[in-house]
């Protein structure tokens, strides 16, 4: 008796397990700690001005849906961070970063967006609308909510990868 109790034990133990490595995983098949190493991979090496390394691990995370990568890859490009600047490709990405509302990035983005023409923004709006389909929240399954810090009224929207 006791020993089906251990086997009977030891099954729930295994699945019970099972479920909860399977919530640490993307939608894509990745590790929770794989999809948020590469953004920290590429911020750590853009602080280090290891620009090359930045701009590929950044790009990487970046096309899976990571607002943080998003902001710091159009920032690399609008301010030629290793690089000469693109412009276009700052404002693309600068705008799939602005799903996730953060004070600071909306700073940015006014900052930059008196800078540039009228005809420039309407001209890059098709292809902003086309990386937002392949790389916004919703293409990358996000959840995006509303969040507020302790003793602040400021309120941002966060945007997070779901876990299964």
């Amino acid at each position: 008796m006791k020993l089906k109790q251990a086997v009977v034990l030891m099954i729930s133990i295994s699945a019970f397990s099972t479920t909860l490595q399977a919530r640490d995983r993307t939608i894509e098949d990745m590790w929770k700690d794989d999809y948020l190493a590469i953004v920290k991979d590429g911020v750590r090496a853009l602080k280090d001005k290891d620009f090359d390394t930045a701009l590929a691990k950044l790009t990487e995370s970046a096309h899976t849906g990571n607002k943080e990568a998003q902001y710091y890859l159009a920032q690399m490009y609008l301010y030629g961070w290793g690089m000469e600047p693109d412009y276009q490709k700052g404002w693309v990405w600068l705008n799939v970063a602005l799903e996730q509302k953060r004070r600071k990035w909306e700073q940015t983005y006014r900052e930059i967006d008196s800078a540039l023409p009228e005809d420039f923004k309407s001209a890059m709006q098709p292809k902003v609308d086309e990386y937002i389909s392949l790389y916004g929240a919703d293409a990358k399954d996000l959840k995006c909510f509303r969040y507020k810090e302790i003793g602040s009224n400021i309120k941002e929207i966060i945007c997070e990868k779901r876990y299964y």
